[in-house]
């Protein structure tokens, strides 16, 4: 296992998708052809205090739903588990949606962080480690980054308490931030009632993501139900991206 507090080099080489427009289309020979203008990549950091919230797991089904959007994807992943990364290697590019993957550090975040073209890509996707608290100026400048973060939770008491907290400081911080609610149970009195109590504190995106079996299944052949289709949650993947989408105006 290569070290994980090393500033790891790219994964995987960039495959920039899409066509200058009018290419392919018809045009008569020695017409000119319109560039496509796009704006650099969006940023999109997952993160929450506590582990065990659905940081990792959000991170990859929003991107592969992103990917599948016809979105240029990347992700970049901070903790040193690298949950992230290891998906990413059991991933096969010829069957599912393509994303290039980086990793790093939050104590070398400036290094990682320029691994990335922002040119090459429509969206980022950052995974990032628990304790964030223990790497104030690096996540500050990670959050700096962000044109939003997104604070996945379960519905548990020790959940909210963590994330409550770190809401406030990201509004009064000043950063786009909503609540992303993960592995829940459909119509619990426990679903309504921390809807209710996240909601006091910050906005929550629309799409609750439940607690299904075919979430993990897949994680073993480097795969998001989202790639797999017609399955319980994937339409509620595609539906946080969506409000994602909306959000980075793209």
């Amino acid at each position: 296992m290569a070290d994980p507090t090393a500033v790891a080099t790219r994964k995987s080489k960039a495959k920039p998708s899409g066509k200058p427009a009018g290419a392919g289309s018809g045009q008569k020979a020695g017409a000119p052809v319109k560039e496509v203008l796009r704006k650099p990549a969006r940023w999109v950091v997952y993160s929450a205090p506590k582990g065990g919230t659905g940081k990792t797991t959000s991170c990859k089904n929003t991107a592969v739903a992103a990917a599948k959007d016809g979105m240029r994807v990347a992700t970049l992943d901070f903790d040193p588990q690298r949950t992230l990364g290891q998906w990413h290697e059991l991933r096969r590019p010829h069957d599912v949606a393509n994303i290039d993957h980086y990793e790093g550090t939050l104590e070398a975040i400036d290094e990682a962080l320029a691994q990335i073209d922002p040119d090459r890509y429509d969206v980022v996707f950052i995974d990032t480690p628990p304790s964030v608290e223990l790497y104030p100026e690096a996540t500050k400048i990670l959050l700096r980054r962000a044109d939003l973060v997104l604070v996945p939770t379960g519905v548990g008491r020790f959940d909210k308490m963590s994330v409550i907290p770190w809401m406030e400081f990201l509004r009064d911080y000043g950063r786009p931030a909503a609540f992303l609610l993960n592995r829940v149970k459909r119509r619990s009195v426990s679903l309504r009632e921390a809807k209710l109590e996240l909601g006091r504190v910050g906005r929550l995106v629309p799409h609750e993501v439940p607690d299904i079996e075919d979430m993990h299944r897949v994680d073993d052949i480097g795969c998001s139900i989202v790639d797999v289709g017609s399955v319980n949650g994937a339409d509620e993947c595609l539906g946080a991206w969506y409000f994602i989408r909306h959000e980075l105006g793209i």
